[in-house]
């Protein structure tokens, strides 16, 4: 089990995770901003940034994860240095000391996200499955009428493709299936209780889903979901994004009728219908979906509707971006510290050269090749609880191996493992004046209990 945890994968997705929640965090922070200042703007504006924020969201932890994977974690200064267990220059740390509490636990952080979104997944997949089962297996053929009607309105809004309609007695609501074939499929109840004007109306809203290809967006933004589940800010902008998309349809079906009284007509008359609060899965594009009263009002008030307030989200993202940003900022003061130890040593004053031709260096003078993956911790030392730094002196041949290894500084339980552990690792051969030449320099090798 020890060397499932130890895996660099695993390990790389735990970081990835950890690294998200800020990340998304300040994502939805800018879409916040973003519709805001596009409060007045189009149904349509608001709903195509939404939509690039969230693809942001979705490649984002894509990004930082082949990042971590092309990353050399010993490399100072580097995107891993937060949680390597060697840090000759940030040892000490207390933010250092955090990253790499969180690298301990990314192995278990990824574990759980594989869980979470292969359960999503389960989800996403059983609520395809019962929208057939529950709806297509027993729906009817529509009337001969409304085929005309979804035809007439096809042709206004130049579909290429034929729509197929039909009736369902289990339906509450207008649904929107498949995508390479879509349906249409209308409630039995609303065929009786829709004047025909709003009936026409919610036909237009939902062929405008069509039109829009919106079937096969929210097939992708539930997908993402699915694996973005355990950020709320994902969750939220998907919501915003699903609001919209019936914003934007409502725009299509009233410009279509020429009065948005009518389609407000059959949004309310559709609401009276529910006979119930069930609400179809994701997978499924309903004509009711959405915060009813506020479509409703939209159509028929101003249209500078102002955008939801979102106090605590707002609240729970800032949280999330100060923790990121303290990341962040450790981060970058270890990579400057780092860059000005490196142009000291390497601009402005050479490596000091011994009689004997061995220059005296800084760890971060010095290109890692390998590093043992397992640190060997003392079983006396683990049983009474001693744990520390120990520095290690290595000097390297030309080929960059380690000629000698002498502990320093350091508990004398820990010594010796931190000396034979430092044997393994291998070096670039060090460069002076274009000259290789022999080196030593100083490891510093925490040993930390679990």
């Amino acid at each position: 089990m020890s060397d499932f945890l130890a895996n660099h994968t695993l390990q790389y997705l735990g970081l990835t995770i950890f690294h998200a929640l800020w990340e998304l965090a300040f994502v939805g922070l800018v879409a916040w901003a973003g519709l805001f200042f596009l409060r007045r703007r189009s149904a349509q504006s608001r709903y195509l940034w939404a939509c690039a924020c969230f693809l942001v969201m979705g490649m984002l932890p894509i990004a930082t994860f082949c990042r971590l994977l092309g990353v050399d974690q010993t490399a100072p200064g580097g995107f891993l240095e937060g949680g390597a267990i060697l840090s000759s220059l940030t040892a000490g740390n207390g933010g250092m000391e955090f990253m790499n509490a969180v690298r301990t636990a990314s192995p278990w952080l990824a574990l759980a996200w594989c869980a979470g979104a292969a359960t999503m997944l389960l989800r996403f997949g059983g609520g395809i499955l019962w929208l057939e089962r529950t709806y297509l297996a027993q729906a009817k053929p529509a009337p001969r009428a409304l085929e005309i009607i979804c035809g007439r309105l096809a042709e206004a809004l130049n579909l290429s493709h034929p729509v197929r309609i039909l009736t369902s007695s289990r339906a509450e609501t207008p649904l929107v299936l498949g995508w390479l074939r879509p349906v249409i499929l209308m409630p039995a109840s609303a065929l009786l209780h829709l004047s025909p004007e709003a009936l026409e109306a919610v036909l237009a809203h939902e062929l405008a889903h069509i039109h829009r290809g919106d079937y096969l967006i929210n097939l992708l933004q539930t997908l993402a979901e699915s694996f973005l589940f355990f950020h709320p800010a994902a969750w939220w902008l998907s919501r915003q994004i699903r609001e919209l998309r019936e914003h934007c349809c409502d725009d299509v079906a009233a410009a279509l009728c020429g009065d948005p009284m009518i389609l407000a007509e059959g949004l309310s008359t559709l609401e009276r219908l529910r006979r119930s609060s069930h609400i179809e899965p994701e997978p499924a594009l309903a004509a009711a979906k959405g915060i009813l009263m506020h479509r409703i009002f939209r159509l028929l008030g101003p249209k500078d509707v102002p955008v939801p307030s979102l106090r605590g989200l707002a609240l729970l993202l800032v949280g999330a971006t100060f923790l990121g940003a303290a990341t962040y900022a450790v981060q970058q003061e270890s990579s400057k510290v780092a860059k000005s130890k490196q142009k000291a040593h390497g601009t402005a004053s050479k490596p000091k050269v011994d009689k004997d031709g061995t220059a005296d260096l800084d760890f971060a003078q010095v290109k890692v090749l390998h590093q043992p993956e397992m640190l060997a911790y003392p079983a006396e030392a683990k049983k009474q609880g001693i744990q520390g730094k120990v520095i290690v002196s290595l000097l390297i041949g030309k080929d960059g191996i380690p000629e000698s290894t002498e502990a320093k500084e350091g508990p004398e339980e820990l010594r010796q493992s931190a000396v034979e552990y430092a044997k393994g690792w291998r070096f670039k051969p060090v460069k002076v004046d274009g000259q290789i030449t022999k080196a030593r320099f100083q490891l510093n090798i925490v040993f930390r209990l679990q």
